[in-house]
């Protein structure tokens, strides 16, 4: 949640944090004179007011998305990974503030559980917000406004007379949180469908094989021009996922992770003729078409990625209407039967000549049976399967592609189709018997 909360909308912070002093103060204000901590209460209603303008911020979702929530079975994953401990953190001032100002510390603790339960549940049932419901996030906001109002309440043992960690409820306090709960809970009954999983996808610190792994890539892929300042690991199921490193001077890469086939960089690119990328030994002129890219791209692959360039034929496409970007020069292998090898090599060279994109997957060329079914019969079956009427939909608007697939272990021809729409439709169908693949997560 952080993550996609923080990445590009520093313009947004700052209004989420004039926001959030503006409720402070006008709480502050509103307090009478003669009541006692005024001050505490205004940064209460600040933090209450950052935390859910923050999570509840999106620029909106490009695509229609399920009203799902996710819930982790593993309820040890939050705490090893760098989201979960930061969402933690965002709660823990709300728990903190609101057990000084108010003294109630269970009521607390109900509040905080209750307001991010809210979030959640919206989060899940407003989809064109773009963001997700997870039981983990649930699970560590809890968690952070339990050991701040902890915290809170050990603060006050100090006074005289001692503050009470249970407390009368109020009747009023009550029937609003049942209330609030009912309705939440309403909401879930009727728009949120519940998806357990046995983990997610979680980013927390790779280990020290994974740090090694990702330094000896970049090192290969740029001979030592850049630093790593920091590696994190995108983890998936069974031990698989992505090292994720952060390059000195801007700029990422990553490696998937066990395999350590797919390697991508993505570098500063930069569209006003600055340098911003990977220099290439050698080469001091920078390139005014598409031939002279393609040369110096040609140049890199056959001293970083020779593997590539075998029996495979590039081309070369301009990034950005006037190539603003430079231009991106890619090889693909097929076989005899026309089915696209997994072997993905893509070099990007910006408008000065520098390496500013790269994704490599060495993959060796797999051995499969040639394809028995026609494209057509394979768009019919993903329809059919999709309750669509194909008679509705125009061929020319569908976009195949025949590829080599790992399906249950092994690798199969398959058509990869994508159907547009008001909901479109993306799949994948055996070539050998016909049969729509279900994908994984």
């Amino acid at each position: 949640m952080l993550y996609a909360v923080f990445n590009g909308h520093g313009m947004f912070i700052v209004l989420a944090t004039l926001l959030s002093a503006t409720v402070g103060f006008v709480v502050f204000k509103q307090s009478p004179s003669e009541a006692e901590r005024r001050a505490l209460k205004g940064l209460f209603a600040a933090s209450v007011t950052a935390v859910v303008s923050l999570t509840l911020w999106s620029t909106g979702s490009p695509i229609q998305q399920p009203r799902v929530c996710v819930g982790n079975r593993d309820l040890i994953e939050p705490f090893t990974t760098d989201q979960g401990l930061l969402n933690a953190g965002l709660f823990l001032p709300i728990g903190l503030l609101g057990a000084l100002a108010t003294r109630k510390i269970a009521g607390t603790i109900a509040f905080g559980v209750v307001l991010t339960f809210a979030i959640e549940t919206l989060q899940g049932a407003l989809t064109f917000l773009g963001l997700g419901c997870d039981t983990s996030d649930l699970q560590m906001n809890s968690l952070g406004v339990a050991i701040g109002a902890l915290a809170g309440w050990l603060i006050t043992t100090f006074e005289k007379p001692r503050t009470s960690f249970l407390h009368p409820w109020r009747a009023r306090s009550a029937y609003t949180a049942v209330s609030a709960v009912a309705a939440l809970g309403l909401v879930w009954g009727l728009a949120i469908e519940p998806q357990a999983v046995d983990q997610t996808l979680g980013i927390g610190r790779a280990d020290s094989a994974q740090e090694e792994a990702v330094r000896a890539a970049v090192d290969n892929a740029f001979d030592g021009h850049y630093e790593v300042s920091r590696i994190d690991f995108a983890s998936g199921p069974d031990g698989t996922g992505t090292v994720m490193a952060q390059l000195v001077g801007g700029g990422s890469a990553e490696l998937r992770w066990p395999d350590r086939d797919t390697f991508h960089a993505y570098l500063d690119m930069s569209s006003t003729g600055e340098p911003s990328g990977y220099p290439l030994p050698g080469s001091a002129a920078a390139p005014g078409n598409e031939e002279q890219a393609q040369a110096l791209a040609q140049a890199y692959a056959a001293r970083h990625a020779a593997w590539g360039l075998t029996d495979a034929q590039p081309k070369t496409t301009k990034v950005g209407e006037k190539a603003e970007l430079g231009w991106m020069t890619s090889w693909r292998r097929f076989d005899r039967n026309g089915v696209l090898m997994p072997m993905r090599l893509d070099i990007q060279i910006d408008r000065v000549g520098r390496v500013s994109q790269l994704i490599m997957t060495n993959t060796p060329d797999p051995q499969i049976s040639p394809p028995r079914i026609p494209k057509e019969s394979a768009i019919s079956a993903l329809l059919t399967a999709n309750k669509l009427d194909g008679a509705t939909i125009p061929r020319s608007s569908v976009t195949t592609a025949l590829l080599a697939m790992k399906s249950n272990g092994t690798w199969i021809p398959a058509w990869r189709i994508e159907v547009p729409g008001k909901q479109p439709v993306t799949g994948s169908v055996d070539a050998m018997t016909g049969t729509v693949i279900t994908e994984g997560p």
